[in-house]
């Protein structure tokens, strides 16, 4: 099992100086589960690779009526009311329970998610109705206690579950083809982040003498070292492990990323501020990662922690923007 960076501090006394840093094979340096859309990471050495995302990845989601008796929506920290998501720990075993805790409950909450037949639609980033799984009333009592959203319940991808991804107008990256599936996800099936430009960000931060934030901020699924700042943008094809990846669009970033993940303070507007002074395009999208699409996987699709990261293609267009933009790094 992978470790994963306890406090902010410790992340940035670990990250500063590979700014100045660049290996001439980047590698896996961290991989993350997100068993439920919005909670808290599990840190692994390795994980298999679906088209819709890591085995187990956001396949879970919390979901709340609006007005008692309205639609079922998804539940984001983006919502004050929703941030204590951000505590819910789990862990999925291979004897098919799903197990919750959190430091605002008492005790686990052990689930068995197997032959659960009850269903709602909700929505789903906004998306129009899914039918979805329905864990229950225990679970949904213990949420509430953990969480204190109103009327959440556990809702998870059965097997007809059918998701595709769509294009991101203020992105403006096409999708390299058509029904392209997804989990509960944002937008895509992976998010990778680069140990190098989290540096470089938290360098421009304290330089502000404002505080440095860790990698928990941005909720990777791969984390990568070896290239320089932000050169992650440039790739249109990469390989890791066994696997090859389409890299489709650049990551727009949200509130989600002024929330510190411990204290959950808000205040201040960073890390968002600072991203829009220099990583902000058109249409206010102020980019931090990219996100990544599985090419073809089978059943040996996996990849893990040490895992080479080779380029197998450049998207032009974003090879020259970096470039201009990040070339002058030293």
């Amino acid at each position: 099992m992978g470790q994963s960076v306890s406090t902010e501090a410790e992340a940035v006394s670990a990250a500063a100086p590979l700014a100045r840093k660049q290996k001439s094979n980047p590698v896996v340096t961290a991989i993350n589960v997100y068993p439920i859309k919005s909670c808290a990471e599990i840190g692994v050495d390795s994980a298999s690779v679906t088209s819709f995302g890591f085995e187990g990845d956001r396949r879970f989601q919390v979901v709340t009526r609006l007005n008692g008796d309205g639609e079922w929506v998804y539940c984001t920290p983006r919502n004050k009311a929703c941030e204590r998501l951000f505590h819910v720990k789990t862990s999925l075993g291979e004897d098919g329970k799903l197990r919750l805790s959190s430091k605002h409950a008492k005790g686990k909450f052990v689930l068995d998610i197997a032959n659960v037949e009850t269903k709602l639609k909700c929505s789903v980033m906004g998306d129009e109705e899914h039918e979805v799984l329905d864990y229950g009333d225990d679970v949904a009592r213990w949420l509430q206690k953990a969480t204190m959203i109103a009327n959440c319940r556990l809702v998870g991808m059965g097997s007809e579950f059918k998701r595709t991804m769509q294009v991101n107008a203020d992105q403006g990256e096409a999708l390299p083809s058509l029904d392209l599936p997804v989990s509960f996800a944002d937008e895509a099936p992976f998010l990778l982040c680069s140990e190098e430009s989290l540096a470089d960000l938290n360098q421009r931060l304290t330089a502000e003498e404002k505080k440095p934030v860790d990698m928990r901020r941005f909720r990777p699924n791969i984390v990568i070292s070896g290239l320089r700042p932000y050169e992650e943008d440039t790739p249109k094809r990469i390989k890791i492990g066994n696997v090859e990846f389409f890299v489709w669009q650049r990551c727009g970033r949200c509130i989600m990323t002024t929330i510190d993940r411990d204290s959950l303070n808000r205040r201040g507007g960073e890390p968002l501020k600072t991203l829009s002074t220099y990583r902000e395009r058109a249409n206010g999208q102020r980019n931090f990662g990219v996100h990544l699409i599985p090419i073809s996987v089978s059943g040996t699709s996996s990849i893990k922690v040490g895992d080479k990261v080779e380029v197998l293609e450049f998207d032009r267009d974003r090879q020259i923007e970096w470039k201009q933009k990040h070339l002058a790094w030293k």
